[in-house]
């Protein structure tokens, strides 16, 4: 089990029940119908892929935290819409079309050559004009240069973490298959207690 997986399954395994929906996912709730299909990859305790449920999407959610996905499955099993799949989301593989997919402090969390394969994989999943709803840490973010540097950007303090560069990103996106319908990088969008992250929040478009 690599370092950062033991961490989010420690973290889990005491953060079973999920809290309410981030801020990310109220604001992605207005590009959504009633029905569509939807999925989250990097789901962690499930707060925004239930939310999503309940909001009438047709949910399937991805975390690697096998034990997490057995509980929210058990928790959440009158949700007749909402699956939760144990899996690591840069290596899914083919798991049928899809309307929209979700990520939310995810591809922060993996190698740059891992967030290039999930791209790949979201343009391949994507329906034509489908949404890709992404909210990742920016290299402006304070934590960025905390811990000890593995790569350009990355750093591992008690977990891995990639601070993005939004210009690049887009194009490896746009690379991919996606139009940038929307990008916005600021602080105000992702507070949690005491920290007020910069991030970037994107909605592209497959082609």
């Amino acid at each position: 089990m690599s370092e950062s997986l033991n961490f989010w399954e420690n973290y889990y395994s005491n953060h079973q029940i999920p809290t309410d929906e981030s801020f990310f996912a109220r604001f992605v709730i207005p590009f959504l119908n009633e029905g569509d299909t939807l999925f989250e990859i990097g789901c962690g305790n499930g707060r925004d892929s239930v939310f999503f449920a309940k909001q009438g999407m047709k949910v399937t959610a991805f975390d690697q935290c096998e034990k997490e996905v057995g509980f929210l499955n058990d928790e959440f099993s009158d949700l007749k819409d909402l699956l939760f799949k144990a899996g690591d989301f840069t290596d899914l593989g083919e798991q049928g079309k899809v309307k929209n997919v979700y990520s939310r402090f995810s591809l922060h969390s993996v190698a740059l050559e891992k967030e290039i394969n999930t791209l790949d994989w979201a343009s391949s999943s994507i329906e034509e004009n489908g949404l890709f709803f992404i909210e990742v840490r920016s290299i402006f973010d304070e934590l960025c240069g905390e811990g000890t540097e593995v790569a350009k950007n990355a750093y591992v303090t008690d977990h891995y973490r990639r601070f993005l560069e939004i210009e690049p990103f887009t194009k490896r996106l746009e690379e991919a298959g996606f139009n940038i319908l929307y990008k916005l990088q600021s602080k105000g969008l992702a507070p949690y207690k005491t920290e007020d992250p910069v991030v970037i929040r994107i909605i592209a478009q497959k082609v």
